[in-house]
């Protein structure tokens, strides 16, 4: 972060974190479901351990795993068969966003379900195509996980003090200045700050708290993962989930520099539709 523009308060994100420390921001269950090691038999048994307690969960994954997007033809009708037939990886993922009205409920009013909640949705499921596009199909979880949390410090913002992020959201939406100086001129830190900060506090995986920080940092010191969720943030902008400022067009620049290819050569209709026709999607709007 460029020091001279991002005057963050070192003392209030040490005082935000002591207040959100007893909050279930991010429910228990799915710190552990995102600790979990990786596709080994072990894994498989303590995913559906800690899942299959909750029935409106589960309910929820038979319902993805059964929808035209992933079905193969054979019905599935128990959690352990979901995670059989779809993989580990892509059940952990699938759970991640099923428990999103968790993280995001302290925010349902249209401003923020537009500008965060319903942004960071499109971002998990357009990150996961890019991610499998660009690192490979076995890292694709890490773009719906990532695209959900990358800009969970705008939930605690909001969480800390509703009425100041109505405020921000509202001067964003009609200045489109940098939401970052507004969040500081308010809170006196921002969300990627104060985001990052809780993520260590709760313990978050590595390439969790990793992708957080990497959203706001010059593009020479993002990781892959991170240059290809920002482009992402920024795309599902452009498609329509979340305001698209001259800012954003400049950072798209950049990662398309950093990445080689020409994002701005992708249909933005195409990018919605892909969004809007995903059974993810379609699982956090109308069920």
């Amino acid at each position: 972060m460029e020091p001279n523009q991002y005057n963050i308060s070192k003392e209030k994100i040490a005082e935000y974190l002591n207040q959100i420390k007893d909050l279930n921001i991010i429910p228990p269950v799915l710190i552990q479901v995102m600790a979990l090691p990786d596709d080994n038999e072990l894994s498989f048994k303590e995913l559906s351990n800690l899942v299959q307690t909750d029935q409106i969960l589960v309910a929820r994954i038979i319902k993805i795993a059964n929808s035209p997007f992933y079905n193969r033809g054979i019905e599935i009708t128990s959690l352990q068969n979901a995670i059989a037939r779809l993989g580990f990886r892509l059940i952990r993922s699938m759970i991640v966003v099923a428990m999103n009205d968790s993280i995001f409920a302290h925010g349902n009013y249209r401003k923020f379900r537009e500008e965060v909640w319903q942004h960071s949705i499109a971002s998990a499921i357009y990150g996961s195509k890019l991610v499998e596009q660009f690192l490979g199909k076995q890292e694709a979880d890490k773009g719906i996980i990532g695209g959900l949390l990358q800009d969970i410090g705008k939930v605690i913002l909001n969480m800390i003090d509703r009425k100041k992020y109505v405020e921000v959201l509202r001067e964003f939406i009609e200045t489109k200045r940098d939401i970052r100086l507004i969040e500081i001129e308010k809170f006196q830190v921002d969300h990627p700050s104060i985001g990052y900060a809780a993520s260590r506090l709760w313990k978050l995986p590595e390439f969790v708290c990793k992708i957080i920080a990497d959203r706001h940092l010059p593009i020479e010191k993002k990781s892959a993962l991170g240059i290809i969720l920002s482009a992402t943030d920024i795309l599902v902008r452009k498609a329509g989930f979340g305001l698209y400022t001259e800012q954003h067009q400049n950072e798209l620049l950049e990662c398309q520099e950093a990445l080689k290819y020409d994002l701005n050569s992708l249909n933005v209709s195409e990018i919605q539709n892909y969004i809007k026709d995903h059974e993810l999607y379609k699982s956090v709007w109308y069920m």
